[in-house]
């Protein structure tokens, strides 16, 4: 005996959206899943939408070069030590104003060591600063000592010397080629007039700008144009370079010997 086939019923869209969902429920399937996040808050109308601003960037602040610190407040056109025609004209004022001159240094006279030695000595020697060490006097520590060997040796008593710094306190990472265009150039220039030694010895090659060498150059024997005199100039490594090592210990030697021939 054959069942008889129920007819088709036909479903609307409403019935046939209402029997899948009791089936997902039958099943044990209440809630409804999806892969795709929603958000349930209600978006804004477009007209009363309004886009938060973006924060202004606030312009950096130019950052300053060591030299520009240690010379902060002194103006981009200021003349270190000022009109050239206003330096000292004797040795003895050329000492204090070069503890006193504001121009000089920013990092405070307290840190300022004045140069030693009497005008007319056979040898000027040119260290870039004070150094570590040099607590009452110019190159009074251990490169003073080491610097004291080596003139002994070239034949120079202490009183034969002129001792002198490119500047009267110490400047951390100093740019000699700002230096030398801001005014010390002719400064030091000056100083080595009044002082007016035979020959100029200068430690330290980075100075070169001070009298307008290119670094090319530097290890070449040269002059230095102060006041009337032309006197020869000859630059070398710093003495801490020179104590530790003896090849340019060696190369300095041979070099001053053929400078003094």
């Amino acid at each position: 005996m054959i069942a008889d086939t129920p007819e088709t019923r036909e479903l609307s869209p409403a019935d046939a959206l209402e029997a899948a969902l009791d089936w997902w429920r039958e099943a044990g399937v209440e809630d409804d899943y999806r892969d795709e996040a929603t958000s349930w808050l209600a978006e804004p109308e477009e007209e009363q939408a309004v886009a938060s601003p973006k924060p202004r960037k606030l312009p950096e602040e130019p950052k300053q070069t060591p030299l520009e610190r240690a010379f902060e407040g002194t103006a981009e056109t200021a003349q270190i030590g000022g009109a050239p025609g206003s330096f000292p004209d004797t040795l003895e004022k050329f000492r204090e104003w070069w503890m006193a001159e504001a121009s000089l240094s920013q990092a405070g006279v307290q840190n300022r060591l004045p140069p030693r030695g009497v005008a007319g000595a056979k040898l000027m020697v040119i260290v870039p600063e004070p150094m570590d060490g040099d607590t009452d006097a110019l190159l009074s520590g251990a490169p003073g000592r080491f610097l004291e060997a080596v003139t002994g040796s070239m034949g120079l008593q202490p009183h034969e010397l002129y001792l002198a710094s490119a500047l009267p306190a110490p400047v951390s990472l100093p740019d000699w080629a700002a230096i030398a265009r801001q005014g010390m150039s002719e400064v030091t220039r000056h100083h080595i007039a009044v002082a007016a030694p035979h020959r100029v010895l200068v430690f330290g090659r980075a100075l070169a700008p001070l009298f307008d060498i290119s670094p090319d150059m530097a290890r070449e024997p040269a002059v230095v144009k102060a006041g009337e005199n032309t006197l020869p100039l000859m630059l070398a490594p710093q003495l801490a370079e020179l104590a530790r090592s003896a090849p340019r210990r060696r190369n300095f030697w041979n070099r001053w010997l053929e400078w003094t021939a």
